[in-house]
């Protein structure tokens, strides 16, 4: 008798410990951290090159338009299928001589009055932007991070993918003087670094 109390007391205790199964209708609590995107102060940078050793010039897009398919939520979700119009004649180098020459010998030779991009992926700081340049689209890679309520997103052209082959031989000789380098060779890369910077607003949510 004794040692079946002690049995039946041990399985009371052993039965209070097993996890409890939860139902669909029971309330679970997490949370998430949500994301409202300000697209008034996006900002679109972009560095060519030309001299042989690569010097760099930069500049913005002062127009442009940034369209999310979500109001808020993660950064994934905010980027995901978004769509960016930028229009290249509000291109800007600071320079106002060389922003018409921009305008005049590349973009118009381009055949690109308007830059479209939409974001097919965004998953763990990568992603996939399909760029439309020339009447060519091109799924290109891109990198992307969260500092500071701002996103920025990293990329790499090679216009070559976009046959801007006769664009560059145009503005490089119109700027022929202006792109030779210490060497003595007039050189524009075709190459061209993009960084956007995205600010948003942060919200904790709890379901």
């Amino acid at each position: 008798m004794y040692l079946l109390m002690v049995y039946g007391m041990t399985s009371c205790n052993n039965s209070d410990k097993k996890l409890p199964i939860l139902g669909s209708d029971q309330n679970l609590f997490f949370k998430q951290q949500q994301y409202n995107i300000n697209t008034s102060g996006i900002s679109i940078l972009w560095t060519a090159y030309k001299f042989t050793n690569k010097e760099a010039v930069s500049g913005t897009f002062n127009h442009y338009m940034f369209e999310s398919k979500k109001a808020s939520g993660t950064i994934e979700y905010l980027l995901n299928k978004s769509k960016l119009s930028i229009f290249t004649t509000s291109v800007n180098s600071n320079n106002p001589i060389r922003n018409f020459k921009l305008g005049t010998y590349f973009f118009k030779v381009f055949n690109t009055s308007e830059i479209r991009g939409i974001i097919t992926k965004a998953k763990e700081n990568e992603g996939i932007i399909n760029l439309k340049m020339n009447h060519i689209s091109k799924n290109i890679p891109f990198n992307y991070t969260i500092e500071k309520d701002t996103i920025r997103l990293f990329t790499n052209l090679n216009l070559t993918f976009w046959k801007a082959k006769e664009a560059l031989n145009t503005l490089n000789t119109e700027c022929y003087e202006l792109h030779k380098g210490t060497d003595g060779i007039s050189k524009l890369w075709p190459d061209v670094d993009v960084v956007i910077k995205i600010p948003v607003h942060k919200t904790l949510i709890i379901n």
